[in-house]
């Protein structure tokens, strides 16, 4: 091949093709513009660039320019099937002079698109001596078709987006990690949040119920002397017992809040979660089947032993269950399921009940927050300290009219 000699407008637009490419890290717009470039350059009619997808052993188009472009940009090769596949496996280039008598030409790509090649010029992608994709260009408008001077400038046009085609992908892949360490970031500033918030929220309980348990005590004391002098047939004596009702209900809110504030850390030991949903189970056997609600154990096999404290955390599940039992009409369905995960056990409880209010799902473990008339509104509260000190996370959904979900995950190994 005798030496190519460029010329300065040969010059000019490799400058300008290379400016092009490397104008930005988001590149799909820049190669856009840098294979007009190339089609100009080499006076042909329209170009692509396939990508490699080394998992799939295929190539798939990054960019294609053209008419009926937009038909065919979900089709893929195999590497070695087509022009392009041959190219990418052999990683040399091609020149096709004539497509009709070209074995290798792969004439899916025309039947979709309606476009009719005639010539193919194809080059390798490399970044790094590594294939990373292909790029060709189709008929060339001039009679005498693609040239090995054409073959030479549209190697060196491959030589400049090879790299930044590898830049691009590279930057999708950090912007994707990015993306996901961000959301969890996000998570991990609404937990904690949300731990500051109870927080807080539980030192102005421990102050409410301080300053109320006396107040309580007396009031409670006086409306009692004071029934005991009414006549039962007394209209007083109604009005009587519900001060006593709500005064009773504040002194198992205040008594709730002083066992919250007392509550022992737990002893962290390694034992068996199942064992612990079983002991529950039993022990609230009755009160299922008296209002008629199927339960559903699904413990996966061979379950490790995690840090647990039996005792807290049983207290704990008897919570969620009682919940559960009250949302549930006869003929309900609980299901309870411990199932492995990468970093330790999630312990999942299930309800066909009625469902929470999606305004009300980010205050549930809030103390004093209850849907229920005569609840107190710590049993969540309590249910959410005793997994946050087993330093596991807790996480509820749920729906009206269709069942809650709580998951449990607690960690397999202890933190310290």
């Amino acid at each position: 091949m005798a030496e190519l000699i460029y010329t300065r407008e040969d010059l000019r637009n490799l400058v300008r093709i290379s400016s092009l490419v490397n104008s930005s890290l988001d590149t799909q717009e820049a190669l856009d513009n840098a294979l007009k470039g190339v089609e100009q350059m080499l006076d042909a009619e329209v170009s692509s660039i396939f990508e490699v997808d080394p998992a799939k052993g295929e190539l798939f188009f990054r960019l294609a320019r053209g008419a009926g472009a937009g038909r065919i940009k979900t089709l893929r090769l195999k590497i070695g099937e087509g022009i392009a596949g041959w190219v990418a496996q052999t990683e040399k280039p091609l020149i096709c002079a004539d497509t009709s008598r070209e074995p290798r030409f792969f004439a899916q790509f025309d039947a979709r698109s309606g476009f009719q090649t005639r010539s193919i010029l194809c080059v390798p992608l490399k970044s790094r001596d590594r294939l990373i994709g292909v790029l060709e260009v189709l008929n060339k408008n001039s009679p005498a078709g693609f040239t090995d001077e054409d073959l030479e400038l549209m190697t060196i046009m491959g030589n400049l987006i090879g790299p930044a085609l590898e830049n691009a992908r590279l930057y999708s892949r950090l912007k994707e990690k990015l993306s996901l360490t961000m959301d969890e970031l996000k998570v991990v500033e609404q937990r904690l949040l949300q731990s500051e918030r109870l927080a807080a929220l539980g030192k102005l309980s421990q102050g409410v119920a301080h300053e109320v348990r006396n107040p309580v005590m007396i009031i409670g004391g006086f409306v009692r002397r004071f029934q005991r002098h009414l006549a039962t047939d007394d209209p007083a004596q109604e009005v009587a017992g519900l001060i006593l009702g709500e005064l009773n209900r504040l002194e198992r809110m205040v008594a709730e809040i002083e066992a919250f504030a007392a509550a022992p850390l737990p002893d962290l030991k390694p034992r068996d979660l199942a064992k612990v949903v079983d002991q529950v189970l039993a022990e609230t056997a009755g009160a299922l089947e008296a209002r008629q609600i199927t339960v559903e154990r699904r413990m996966a096999p061979d379950l490790p032993q995690i840090p647990l404290d039996e005792r807290l955390l049983g207290e704990a599940l008897r919570l969620l269950i009682d919940n559960a039992m009250e949302a549930m009409p006869a003929d309900g369905r609980l299901t309870l399921e411990i199932a492995p995960e990468p970093q330790g056990l999630r312990l999942s409880v299930r309800d066909t009940g009625v469902g929470i209010p999606p305004e009300d799902i980010p205050y549930l473990f809030d103390p004093f927050f209850s849907s229920k008339p005569s609840g107190t509104g710590m049993g969540l509260t309590k249910v959410h300290q005793v997994v946050a000190d087993h330093h596991g996370e807790i996480q509820i959904n749920s729906a009206p009219g269709q069942g809650t979900e709580v998951n449990i995950r607690l960690p397999r190994w202890q933190v310290r």
